[in-house]
């Protein structure tokens, strides 16, 4: 049985919109919030599965 965590979170970026010269990252607004949604969602795993991969 695999077992995972769940980020619901999606986010696309694309080279032509979130980039600047397509290596700057630089996201437009809609796509900075969503992405902010889906780190805040990461950390939120990370931090409460810690202890497991302390053990």
């Amino acid at each position: 049985m695999l077992q995972m965590p769940d980020v619901r979170s999606q986010v696309a970026l694309s080279l032509f919109t979130d980039f600047e010269n397509f290596n700057v990252f630089k996201p437009i607004d809609t796509q900075a919030d969503v992405l902010t949604v889906t780190l805040d969602q990461v950390v939120a795993w990370s931090r409460a599965l810690a202890t497991l991969r302390a053990a």
